[in-house]
């Protein structure tokens, strides 16, 4: 036997943003919200397209039996970008960012199964070598600049310095050669869905939402870090659970 009952037949469904669908049977019912905004990876990696808007709302009727328990299931496409240079200047390079979806019914996260949170996508991305430091051509790149000392070459940036060559009194700074550099560069598309199971009274309308946010710590210096959502469904199914079918239980 099922643990669960569903009450629920779906003929079609169409869905774009802001517009909801509700169909009953006796004791059924199902809501869904969404969006086409579609996410694409462009020839340099980057995203365009995609969805804004962070939260999709759902509302539902329930019967007034009692057992009535709601599958929620928000359904993304999100993009993840994530760009780590290293050079004769920044040896290390570091990325992190994730998609996380909340779900909430009535305004709260209580009773939600098995947590209310889900992490979707998450990428750390980390480049360092100390390789540059070891090359004379990647350190001593000479420029046009005059100086007669050090302090001449401030200007340019970290890792400067004057460079002369005995008799002469004055020299051309030298530095890190930009040309000495590693880029890792990573974007990827992915579906996703999850059901958060929700014990509800009976007999009365609930507002269901989920939310989706960016996550990660972010990116250092020499990185940078892109997301994007779309498209995405929230869809609300409301089932009746009998005394003798299996209990919801988390582990």
């Amino acid at each position: 036997m099922r643990t669960l009952a569903s009450f629920v037949a779906v003929a079609a469904l169409v869905t774009v943003l802001g517009s909801r669908l509700a169909l009953a049977q006796s004791s059924g019912n199902f809501s869904a919200t969404g969006t086409p905004a579609s996410c694409a990876i462009g020839t340099d990696g980057s995203f365009s397209g995609g969805t804004g808007v962070k939260l999709f709302s759902a509302d539902i009727s329930t019967s007034n039996a009692s057992g009535v328990t709601l599958n929620v299931r928000p359904s993304l496409v999100s993009g993840l970008f994530t760009d780590t240079k290293i050079s004769t200047t920044i040896p290390s390079a570091t990325a992190d960012v994730g998609i996380e979806v909340c779900v909430t019914v009535d305004g709260s996260g209580a009773g939600i199964l098995p947590t209310n949170c889900v992490v979707y996508d998450e990428r750390y991305q980390q480049v360092s070598s100390n390789l540059f430091s070891q090359l004379t051509e990647c350190t001593m790149a000479p420029t046009t600049i005059a100086c007669t000392a050090d302090g001449g070459c401030s200007s340019l940036g970290t890792g400067f310095t004057c460079s002369i060559k005995a008799p002469a009194t004055t020299g051309v700074c030298v530095g890190p050669n930009p040309l000495c550099d590693f880029d890792l560069i990573l974007s990827t598309l992915s579906a996703h869905s999850f059901d958060f199971v929700v014990p509800v009274g009976k007999g009365k309308p609930h507002r269901v939402e989920a939310t989706w946010s960016v996550i990660g710590s972010g990116a250092t210096s020499g990185a940078h870090v892109a997301s994007c959502v779309g498209p995405g469904i929230l869809t609300v199914t409301q089932y009746k659970v009998f005394n003798n079918s299996g209990a919801l239980l988390t582990f």
